[in-house]
């Protein structure tokens, strides 16, 4: 309402010409239609400009949009289904392409090694671990290294980011890029093939380039060796959270990478690497070794109660012997009673004799092996100066000679007791040279030493060579010092 002139100019003096201003402006929002179409003209510029200053208005709408999608899927499925179906069918008939051609390229793989000398070693390694044929032939082909990986921006082929292994022969990335962006045009003009098929995988000798295709970026890997099927998996994954992270800078891309800062951290896991376990040797000649040892020990207990079974056949002769002594004396004292006190004089005389006896034999017994103990002893405390690094002995030397004949003593007196001698010769180096060297020429000296000793007369089967760092060795033989070291066994 207007009202007449006059209050109007009134109106006009009062309140300013805003005054109709600000009933036009009630009169819009009072009418939801003209409000509504007020907004529309301007919403999206408003969208559009909050967008730039900071991400609140996503974050607002995101549990809008999210109910909103829940809800849309829980009333109408299969029309939701329906609007889907042109981009997840592609994507799952290429995933399943994917994981058969995997499937068969590791069957292809293994039929590939089934009738060789190889796979003959495979299934006796298969036998003596209990694991499964198909486990030890996998673990023998699965050998590769992921040498260089590349993300291409699709729509202008431009490298977006390299990275390359340490011990990788890396050429121009840029070129590389650009040749894998070409050779896609190439056959996607050269063959007749769907617009959605890309290529996904090249192979030249043992290099083979795994390519996965994204919306915005293609990632490759550049593998050496045979790729296993973790690799594409390993890929696909990694495609997925650049795009995830780097969406808007993907698509928005115009040249600068700055905008890709921190993408290196999710490419490195990709450099991976797998190599053949280093193969152990079995250490034969410490098998051939102890087989030896215990040939002898087996011979030494042997031999011992050969010796128990003698004495105690001996000793039951005596007893048998004694016995019917005693009844022929028996006998005797019941013929001839006037003969009583001489028979037991006798008796006493012997008994007294056989005490005295094995009194003296066991003195004797005690004073050889004390003095075998004391030839141990000497034979330990004997030196041979070996030069720096070396292990020539010579035979004729006068230490050689005197160890030479302090073993031929020992040898006579462990025969006296019936006994037989197993003389070790363990070599000992100094600190000067690596673990490696030592050992070998600690083996050397011991080894040198016997053969003297051989030559000088000493028998062969007692004597026997090892260094000082042979597992089982005793911790006393282990000596900081260019010599050799006797131990002396007795069976």
């Amino acid at each position: 309402m207007q009202g007449t002139p006059d209050i109007a100019q009134l109106r006009n003096l009062l309140f300013g010409k805003g005054y109709d201003e600000l009933l036009a402006l009630k009169e819009q929002f009072a009418n939801s239609d003209r409000y509504s179409a007020s907004v529309a003209s301007i919403i999206a510029e408003a969208i559009s400009l909050r967008l730039q200053q900071d991400d609140a208005l996503p974050t607002v709408l995101e549990p809008v949009v999210e109910q909103s999608i829940t809800r849309a899927i829980h009333n109408q499925p299969k029309h939701f289904a329906d609007v889907l179906y042109p981009v997840m069918g592609p994507a799952i008939r290429r995933s399943i392409q994917q994981a058969l051609s995997e499937m068969l390229e590791n069957i292809n793989q293994l039929l590939e090694h089934s009738f060789s000398l190889r796979t003959l070693r495979w299934r006796f390694d298969a036998w003596r671990t209990g694991h499964s044929y198909a486990q030890i032939a996998l673990l023998h082909n699965l050998v590769y290294q992921v040498e260089q990986v590349f993300l291409i921006h699709r729509d202008s082929g431009l490298l977006l980011h390299h990275r390359v292994a340490e011990n990788a022969i890396s050429k121009d990335p840029e070129i590389v890029s650009g040749m894998l962006t070409a050779i896609q045009d190439f056959i996607q003009d050269s063959f007749a093939i769907n617009s959605e098929d890309t290529l996904d995988s090249l192979r030249l000798g043992e290099l083979t380039v795994l390519v996965e295709h994204g919306p915005h970026a293609i990632t490759a890997l550049v593998v050496r060796g045979t790729v296993p099927g973790e690799l594409r998996s390993l890929l696909a994954n990694t495609s997925a959270a650049i795009h995830s992270h780097y969406a808007q800078a993907l698509q928005a891309y115009q040249g600068d990478a700055s905008q890709l800062a921190g993408v290196e951290t999710l490419l490195e896991p990709c450099l991976k690497r797998q190599t053949r376990p280093q193969q152990r040797r079995r250490p034969w000649l410490a098998y051939v070794l102890l087989g030896a040892l215990l040939a002898t020990a087996a011979y030494g207990l042997y031999a011992y109660y050969q010796r128990q079974a003698q004495q105690e056949a001996a000793t039951r002769q005596v007893q048998q012997a004694v016995q019917d002594k005693l009844q022929h004396l028996q006998q005797a004292l019941t013929e001839q009673q006037s003969r009583n006190a001489e028979l037991e004089t006798s008796l006493q005389d012997l008994r007294a004799q056989h005490s005295q006896t094995a009194a003296q034999q066991a003195q004797e017994t005690a004073a050889n092996e004390q003095q075998l103990a004391a030839l141990a002893q000497q034979l330990d405390a004997s030196a041979y100066p070996f030069a720096h690094a070396q292990a020539d002995v010579d035979p004729t030397s006068p230490a050689v000679q005197q160890v030479g004949k302090t073993i031929r003593q020992l040898l006579q007196m462990a025969q006296s007791l019936n006994k037989i001698p197993q003389i070790t010769l363990v070599g000992n180096t100094d600190a000067s040279g690596t673990e490696t060297i030592n050992q070998t020429l600690a083996q050397d000296r011991a080894t040198n030493m016997r053969k003297a000793l051989i030559q000088t007369g000493i028998p062969a089967f007692i004597l026997l060579a090892q260094p000082a760092y042979q597992p089982g060795t005793p911790t006393e033989a282990h000596k900081n010092e260019r010599g050799i070291r006797y131990k002396v066994e007795l069976y």
